[in-house]
C-alpha cells in the first residue's frame, strides 16, 4: 500500500469477454469486479449473491485490519496471527513466499475466494472473475487473456491461451506505469499464472519491482521460473519482451 498513483479508469475491459459469456459488474468501495458466466447459466441471483460475497469478504480483511492494522500497509511480511480467516491467512503466507507486503495479494485473494463461492453455490462450470487486472477462472473450453500493458506498443498483443485443464487458475496483472497500486519497477506488465490468486497476485507485485530497465527483463523472467508455484510468466516493458512457463503464449492480431 501506501503513496499510490491516480486512478486510471479500466479501459481494457471494453474488449473483454464475447458472446460465450454473460458478463457484470459488481463493486463495493475499491473492491471492483467483472465476472463472466456461460449465457445460460446466468440469473439475478448469481449476480446479488457476489456483491454478496463482495461485502463479506471485505469485512473479514476490514476487521483484521482493525485489530492489526499493520496488515494494511506493511511492504513485507509479518507474522501470521492464531485463529485467522483462511483467506487472511492465504494473503500473510503469499506475503512470505515473495517477500511483499500481506496486501499485494488481496485482489487475488478475493477473486479465488468470491470465484469458488459461485462455482460451488451455483453450480457453474465455468465463470472468469477479474478484479483490477486479476482473474481467478474455471473454463470449459480454451480462452486467451492478452496482457494490458499500458503506452508499450506490445500492449494488447500478447496472450496467454489458457486450456481447461489447467483451471481452476490465476493469472494477474502488475504494473509500474498503469494504475493506481504502488510499484517500485518500471515494467509495463508483470503477468504471472499459479493456482492460487493471493500467490499470482503478490508474485505479479514482486516482479514487477525487480524491473527496473530493459536489460533486466530477461533476468527477473528467469529468476521467476524458478519459483516452483509461477506456471507461466510474461513481462512487457516498453518494446522488450520476456515470457516462459507451461501455458502456451500466442501473438495476438
Amino acid at each position: 500500500m501506501g503513496k499510490s498513483k491516480a486512478y486510471t479508469p479500466r479501459l481494457y475491459r471494453e474488449i473483454m469477454g464475447n458472446a460465450r459469456w454473460k458478463s457484470y459488474r459488481v463493486n463495493y468501495l475499491e473492491t471492483d469486479l467483472w465476472i463472466a458466466v456461460t449465457a445460460d447459466m446466468y440469473t439475478p441471483a448469481v449476480e446479488s449473491y457476489s456483491l454478496d460475497r463482495i461485502l463479506f469478504y471485505r469485512s473479514i480483511v476490514d476487521d483484521h485490519i482493525k485489530g492489526f492494522p499493520e496488515f494494511l500497509n506493511s511492504l513485507t511480511p509479518l507474522l501470521i496471527p492464531s485463529e485467522v480467516h483462511s483467506l487472511v491467512r492465504d494473503m500473510y503466507k503469499a506475503s512470505e513466499n515473495t517477500g511483499t507486503g500481506p496486501m499485494s495479494s488481496v485482489a487475488g485473494a478475493i477473486a479465488e475466494y468470491i470465484c469458488k463461492d459461485l462455482m460451488s453455490r451455483f453450480s457453474l462450470p465455468e465463470i472468469v472473475v477479474e478484479n483490477g487486472g486479476d482473474i481467478f477462472m474455471k473454463l470449459t473450453s480454451p480462452a486467451t487473456i492478452s496482457v494490458f500493458a499500458g503506452e508499450s506498443s506490445l500492449s494488447g498483443k500478447i496472450g496467454m491461451i489458457i486450456k481447461p485443464e489447467q483451471t481452476p487458475l490465476s493469472v494477474c496483472c502488475s504494473s509500474g506505469t498503469v494504475g493506481h497500486s504502488l510499484s517500485f519497477g518500471t515494467a509495463d506488465a508483470c503477468m504471472i499464472a499459479c493456482r492460487s490468486g493471493s500467490l499470482a497476485d503478490a508474485y505479479a507485485t514482486a516482479c514487477c519491482n525487480e524491473v527496473k530497465s530493459l536489460e533486466m527483463v530477461n533476468e527477473v523472467t528467469e529468476w521467476m521460473l524458478q519459483k516452483p508455484d509461477v506456471i507461466s510468466v510474461i513481462i512487457i516493458k516498453d518494446d522488450k519482451i520476456g515470457v516462459g512457463g507451461k501455458i502456451e503464449i500466442s501473438v495476438l492480431e
